[in-house]
């Protein structure tokens, strides 16, 4: 019966037996089947000397040596009794801790370092080995789990695929400091070679350096700080890259600039901080992101949906809730990465707002806000805008149904600066609103395959009257018109922001209905609703081509492995499509996934999306393929499309994926379409770690249901 692992082996006697065994003074020679047993390790061998002087053994002839954690075997061997010391040759080991095992013309290990000589290590099972490396030398810490290697080979099967003189990784999933295995992408500029160093400097934060070389760009930097507290999650990114050799500040290598030979490279940069903190009824909130010029994500970014992004915010909220109490203090900003018109700063916006009770259902609210607003080009208006909204609510709510009657004042007052001559740089604008907001929650039992269920009938009245004042004069800082969806049907205005604010007698007419089973989860939901204006709006955004939707319907849900998502918006005066989505998904589990979804939207969308992921028959779960069709179908070209594969087995997987996305320079005012593709490999190694991170990434946005860690 083994001892406790923790009890310390060299403190208990040692036993020895042999088919025949001699002494003179203190060395002891043992013949045939000799095993030297203390504690916890055991010392097998065809011949063994031991020396109780120095408590040293040697053994020769199929020597077998096990203690907690290690096992290793060889043709000679030296071992300390006394210290937790052993040298084997020609070894062949196992370390069960590590999970890692391989052979060696030399091993020595102290303590918890174990030292390899011409080395092969491997975290496969026996009986195969789909990866190992080998090295001249490798050191193996087994209380760190880091490994630090020279002259180092990672093998696939017999093919090497990766050579470093000087290695430090880690060898199993706990996090460690020490080298990633390189992410390695075949794109447009070439071969693209990142190799991240980790750092992992406190349980709580931690960093990864990542030196990044592009054939045709040249060499960069990346660089990623994590923090975690019990109330606060903080990143910050940065990269850079000196002197790129396919960009010169304005543009790009294969872009036509007539009457010019010269080709200045510049410097590429990008730096982004995230923060999200809260305590208590605090919250706190930065995101911030930077970029050297419009084409930065176009040109380094492998995923189509980072490098599609039209515009980076950033942020800043301090915000504090408590009882009927709200408030919050926001800076924003923006970074326009296309032509256009810039958006405004919030510099900074400042709102508070109270809701209290006076005598039974009867209750009030005042909401308050100052935003100073200024425009990047120094020469558009700016100013300040100061908001108050006080209202009056009655609300009776049962568990059948509610009513809920409020009104008040809608007050707006500006002061603006570089306003053209003639206009009044002091603006207002006093509206009043009333709405009537009803509704009734039916429920029956109904029957679900999967057991009891229980249906609702949930029907909704909504009357809005809000006044009329001309606001043409009013300037726009952040007024959008809001996609036409149910829930707006119940809103008291289609505008983001304040800038409008629509005049309305209209009445909206809802009903919903939930499938919920017997834990109370929606199973299925549809919603149809319409509005009806009893007067024609005349606050009006848009050109005369535009759609005015006043249908709505919604249906999500999930029946066993299918699930649905679709949406249809209707305008019955033009008896017009406003827009249609339809999305279907059948997962049937981790490798079974299919995808389908359609969109029309007036004027220009027209688009299909299908995606897979789905293993081969016969394979069984080893090997998978994937893909993606992204198409649209009023322009004629496909938005992005890529197929692959993905093989897994015990201790190693392989993607292997090829892509096409469409190329649009931002930096040219044709804006002139092209297309780019190139073939990224992933691969994962158990007990290693992995690269090729990117192809996971871009299945995971491309694929609806797809998760990293399936093959």
């Amino acid at each position: 019966m083994p001892f406790p692992r923790e009890l310390d082996s060299a403190s208990l006697p040692l036993v020895a037996a042999a088919e025949s065994m001699s002494s003179l003074d203190s060395r002891v020679d043992a013949t045939g089947g000799v095993e030297i047993r203390q504690g916890n390790r055991v010392l097998k061998a065809g011949f063994a000397t031991f020396d109780d002087a120095t408590s040293l053994a040697h053994a020769t002839g199929d020597v077998r040596f096990h203690e907690p954690g290690f096992s290793v075997r060889g043709t000679s061997a030296i071992v300390d009794f006394v210290a937790p010391h052993a040298r084997v040759n020609d070894a062949e080991f196992v370390l069960t801790d590590l999970q890692l095992r391989g052979r060696a013309d030399r091993l020595e290990r102290r303590d918890d370092v174990v030292e390899l000589g011409s080395a092969t290590v491997t975290s496969c099972p026996p009986g195969g080995s789909p990866w190992q490396i080998r090295a001249q030398s490798v050191r193996l810490d087994i209380d760190s789990h880091v490994a630090t290697s020279r002259h180092a080979r990672l093998l696939l099967g017999r093919v090497p695929i990766f050579y470093a003189p000087y290695l430090r990784f880690p060898v199993s999933g706990l996090r460690t400091s020490g080298f990633l295995v390189p992410d390695i992408y075949q794109g447009r500029d070439g071969i693209d070679l990142s190799v991240p160093y980790y750092l992992n400097l406190a349980p709580n934060y931690d960093a990864t350096l990542t030196p990044r070389w592009i054939a045709q760009r040249g060499f960069g930097l990346e660089g990623e700080v994590r923090h975690r507290t019990r109330r606060a999650d903080s990143l910050l990114d940065a990269a850079f890259l000196s002197e790129d050799r396919e960009y010169d500040g304005e543009f790009a290598r294969d872009d036509t600039r007539p009457g010019s030979s010269a080709f200045p490279p510049s410097d590429r940069w990008m730096f982004r901080v995230d923060h999200r903190g809260r305590r208590g009824g605090l919250r706190t909130e930065i995101d911030y992101t930077a970029v050297s010029d419009n084409d930065y994500f176009v040109a380094f970014a492998v995923e189509e949906g980072v490098a599609s992004r039209v515009a980076l915010e950033r942020r800043g909220e301090l915000a504090y809730a408590r009882g009927g109490f709200a408030g919050r203090l926001l800076a924003q900003g923006f970074q326009r990465l296309e032509s256009g018109p810039q958006s405004y700063r919030r510099l900074p916006e400042v709102g508070i707002s109270y809701a209290g009770a006076l005598t039974g259902p009867l209750g009030w609210s005042m909401g308050a806000a100052g935003v100073w607003f200024d425009s990047p080009k120094g020469t558009s208006v700016t100013g300040k805008r100061y908001h108050v909204d006080p209202r009056l609510r009655l609300a009776l709510n049962r568990s059948w149904g509610f009513l809920r009657v409020s009104g008040g004042v809608r007050s707006t007052r500006y002061d603006l600066t570089n306003v053209p001559p003639g206009v009044d740089p002091g603006p207002r604008r006093n509206l009043g609103v009333g709405a009537l907001d009803a509704g009734l929650i039916l429920e029956r039992d109904v029957a679900l395959s999967s057991g009891a269920g229980t249906q609702t009938l949930e029907p909704r009245l909504y009357y809005l009257r809000q006044s009329h004042t001309e606001q043409e004069h009013l300037p726009t800082f952040d007024t959008a018109e809001l996609t036409f969806s149910y829930r707006q049907l119940f809103r008291d205005n289609r505008y983001a922001g304040l800038d409008r604010i629509e005049d309305a007698n209209r009445v909206s007419l809802g009903v919903v209905s939930r499938l919920l089973d017997a834990r109370g989860s929606q199973v299925l939901t549809a919603r149809l609703g319409a509005m009806v204006h009893l007067d024609e709006p005349r606050i009006l955004q848009g050109g005369p081509t535009r759609i005015e939707p006043d249908v709505v319907g919604e249906l999500v849900g999930r029946m066993g492995k299918v699930g649905i998502v679709s949406r249809l918006a209707w305008d019955t005066g033009g008896n017009e499509l406003g827009e249609l989505g339809t999305g279907l998904t059948y997962r049937r589990d981790a490798h079974r996934v299919l995808n389908l979804a359609y969109r029309r939207r007036f004027p220009d969308v027209d688009q299909t999306d299908f995606s897979f992921h789905w293993p081969i028959p016969g394979m069984g779960d080893r090997l998978s393929a994937f893909g993606r069709w992204n198409h649209d179908w009023r322009h004629g070209q496909n938005i992005e499309s890529f197929a692959g594969f993905a093989y897994a087995n015990c201790c190693l997987a392989v993607k292997l994926l090829w892509h096409r996305s469409i190329d649009a320079p931002r930096n040219l005012p044709d804006r002139v379409r092209g297309s780019h593709e190139g073939l990224m490999v992933q691969i994962s190694l158990k007990g290693l770690g992995g690269f090729g991170s990117k192809v996971d990434s871009r299945l995971v946005r491309g694929i609806k249901g797809y998760r990293p860690g399936d093959p």
